[in-house]
């Protein structure tokens, strides 16, 4: 429990006082953000085709032209709620080769290992190591697929709701932890051992971050902050850290 909070600090230290960290945190924040402002102009912007829509079916065009304002703020708040719990999924694998080279050099940073300084010298990097990195955020993909399944079918019975709950709670985890066993090479007996051990931590913690995925805005803010935040106690867990 003391790691839990303890990397916390560390995690925010670990991008902000590094340049090229916050450079990489950035571009998912940034992809996130595109998202929402292009999806809630596209709908803003077509706000007067719901004012025709409704014209053949009200009185006067001010009806009309209440029910199109209505309808447009009905579909960005819908547009809010679906962004919230799909977003960290679809920028996750785009911004993975950011997080996953985020990763590693706050690794090296904590272990005191020598980390490149040149920025161009790290996007070059990010573009070699593109193909193995999707490649692992399909794998990725397709486990949480699976266990949000299970959850899904276990949150239809009252009764297995605070199962259901862990089981996203420890996937959320798991997807960022995976940056650190991927660097490693860890096979899945190892990674499950990891997870077993390291069950309280992690599940607590993922229930963190999930509440922040459902603040919009705050959660494009988390892919960033989670890869750091799960690297360090990754860190302290394995007693590299003190």
């Amino acid at each position: 429990m003391n790691h839990m909070l303890k990397a916390f600090p560390l995690a925010f230290k670990m991008i902000f006082k590094d340049p090229i960290n916050l450079l990489l945190s950035l571009f998912p924040t940034g992809i996130a953000l595109a998202l929402y402002f292009l999806t809630i102009s596209t709908i803003y912007r077509n706000s007067d085709r719901f004012i025709t829509m409704f014209r053949g079916y009200v009185y006067t065009s001010v009806q009309a032209d209440l029910f199109a304002k209505i309808l447009t703020a009905v579909l960005i708040l819908f547009i809010f709620l679906i962004m919230s719990w799909t977003f960290i999924i679809v920028v996750g694998i785009i911004a993975a080769p950011f997080n996953s080279m985020l990763s590693s050099r706050i690794e090296k940073k904590l272990l005191l290992q020598i980390e490149d300084r040149n920025k161009q010298e790290t996007l070059k990097k990010i573009g070699q190591s593109l193909g193995q990195t999707f490649k692992n955020e399909f794998k990725k993909l397709i486990f949480i697929v699976f266990v949000a399944g299970i959850a899904f079918v276990l949150n239809l019975f009252p009764v297995f709701y605070p199962l259901g709950i862990f089981l996203i709670a420890m996937l959320f985890a798991v997807q960022f932890v995976d940056y650190s066993w991927s660097r490693h090479e860890m096979g899945f007996g190892a990674c499950l051992k990891d997870v077993l051990k390291n069950i309280i931590p992690y599940s607590i913690s993922g229930f963190f971050f999930l509440l922040l995925v459902t603040i919009p805005i705050i959660n494009a803010l988390v892919p960033a902050l989670a890869t750091s935040y799960y690297t360090v106690l990754w860190q302290y867990r394995q007693n590299k850290i003190q």
